[in-house]
């Protein structure tokens, strides 16, 4: 124990110097940490008042109550879509139209037969018959592609051009 207190005695003014620098680098690491965290405590500060004074929990709260709002009407439009898809099934879908002469002494192609058809086939076949004296019009029925009354070669034909076009090719094909 001798040994310690005679070498403190012997070396105390450097001793004392060495921790006095100690002590200085260890209240400058303090100081610069400090400044760090006072930093880091403003941004905590800043982040967690939020919009309008708001806590960043009641923020966080109210952006769940938006997204749970937005999944509700998304699945609301999504039953619409399925409602409307299923409509679509039934709407007219697939035309086919076929322009004639009906008659030797008629030119310019004004008699035609139209069908009308949905994605099921089902649909009408629309006729009309224009003559110099009189016309006709009249209309059959299609179930599943076919027709329950007897259809003309010119009936047929617009039948087979509307299940084999839709809308979207018609349109191409009468622009």
């Amino acid at each position: 124990m001798n040994i310690v207190f005679d070498f403190v005695k012997e070396y105390s003014e450097l001793i004392l110097l060495y921790s006095g620098i100690f002590n200085v680098l260890a209240l400058a690491m303090i100081l610069i940490q400090g400044s760090k965290l006072s930093k880091l405590d403003k941004k905590c500060s800043s982040l967690a008042r939020g919009v309008d004074n708001q806590s960043l929990e009641e923020i966080i709260h109210k952006y769940y109550e938006k997204v749970d709002q937005a999944d509700i009407r998304v699945n609301q439009m999504n039953k619409k879509l399925e409602v409307m898809d299923e409509r679509l099934l039934k709407c007219v879908q697939k035309v086919g139209v076929v322009r004639y002469n009906a008659f030797d002494d008629t030119g310019g192609e004004l008699s035609f037969s139209i069908a009308l058809l949905d994605d099921q086939h089902n649909g009408f076949i629309i006729t009309s018959i224009y003559g110099r004296s009189n016309s006709a019009m009249y209309a059959k029925p299609v179930k599943k592609g076919k027709a329950s009354y007897a259809l003309s070669a010119e009936e047929m034909q617009a039948l087979d051009r509307a299940k084999s076009n839709t809308l979207d090719e018609y349109a191409k094909m009468i622009s």
